[in-house]
């Protein structure tokens, strides 16, 4: 095994939000200054993958870090990558070469955009001719439509399945969950904004809520809410219906992103510089600042305001403190 840094350590420091007010400072002091660790690929020879689960036998080695997410222990992790080579059935099958960018949460949209295809810029050019190596319940429409974008051939890998790689292009995490590294969202977004497939006016003008009340995140006086964005003329989009080249144009097209905190927002990564970022906190969260940490890493104006009521308890949003917060975001000169 042999293994090559990508991306040196590195110390990002960010904005306060434009509309910072003193008395949350308990909600973003501690993300003012971040370490994001170095990124890496590591290069296996003849390792057996089982679901998630990689192990390279030449080692005697687990890689645990790169194909867990960090919801359970260490133990955890152990015992499920133990389970799954001791349950497979059948013989080996092998595979020349591939490359492997998941972990156990990548299936989530904001997961799979922000982690996993930002893994997938970590690998040389020299590995392009090399597929994607995916579970079996990867087999997404809108997954693959990410895959197609870049070019990339890919295998689905049937559960409980042995399969030996030739040669296995293992990616480190691109960053910490929820703190990213400036480098690779920019190089995201300009790989999408100058691409040839999708065209758009870039007028930078549309005002997008990004719903999620008929999923997740309620509000349970989202009638009120709809007024005012109406008033100031947002389109309220369930961005979850809209394909890739729909959503390219749409955000490469928006001024105001604005939404609660949730998955729709990480399609700021579309966005331009220079526009505007809205989000609707949890009441006194302090720990979710991923959306307001995307924006700082993307160069987009990140204004907030917070529900007044917990999810638990409705999710409800103060509706006139929304609209003074919304309108100074909007009317904000850059």
């Amino acid at each position: 095994m042999s293994k090559l840094i990508i991306y040196d350590n590195l110390e990002v420091t960010r904005d306060i939000p434009k509309n910072f007010l003193e008395k949350d400072l308990k909600l973003f002091e501690h993300e003012y200054l971040r370490k994001i660790e170095y990124s890496y690929i590591k290069i296996i020879k003849k390792p057996l993958i089982v679901n998630h689960s990689i192990f390279d036998i030449k080692s005697f080695k687990l890689h645990l870090n790169e194909t867990y997410f960090e919801d359970h222990s260490k133990y955890h992790h152990l015992k499920t990558s133990l389970q799954n080579t001791i349950r497979a059935e059948g013989k080996k099958e092998y595979l020349p070469e591939g490359l492997w960018i998941v972990d156990s949460k990548s299936e989530n949209f904001g997961h799979w955009l922000i982690d996993a295809l930002c893994r997938l810029l970590l690998v040389p050019k020299k590995y392009d001719n090399y597929p994607v190596l995916l579970p079996k319940s990867f087999d997404i429409s809108w997954l693959k439509e990410t895959l197609d974008f870049f070019d990339r051939k890919y295998i689905f890998l049937d559960n409980y399945k042995k399969y030996q790689i030739g040669n296995l292009i293992l990616t480190s995490k691109a960053h910490p969950t929820g703190n990213y590294n400036p480098f690779i969202v920019q190089k995201f977004r300009e790989l999408h904004q100058n691409s040839k497939k999708y065209s758009s006016e870039k007028l930078n003008t549309r005002r997008i809520w990004a719903s999620r009340e008929h999923i997740s995140r309620t509000v349970s006086n989202f009638d009120q809410i709809k007024k005012i964005l109406e008033k100031y003329n947002f389109e309220i989009i369930p961005t979850e219906i809209l394909s890739l080249s729909e959503k390219i144009k749409l955000f490469s097209e928006t001024e105001v992103l604005a939404g609660t905190h949730g998955s729709g927002l990480i399609n700021m990564l579309y966005m331009p510089e220079g526009t505007k970022m809205f989000e609707v906190r949890d009441l006194n969260d302090d720990l979710k600042n991923s959306v307001y940490s995307l924006a700082s890493a993307l160069n987009i104006d990140y204004f907030y305001t917070e529900r007044s009521q917990s999810l638990r308890s409705g999710g409800k949003i103060d509706k006139d403190l929304f609209e003074i917060k919304l309108s100074k975001c909007i009317n904000s000169i850059n």
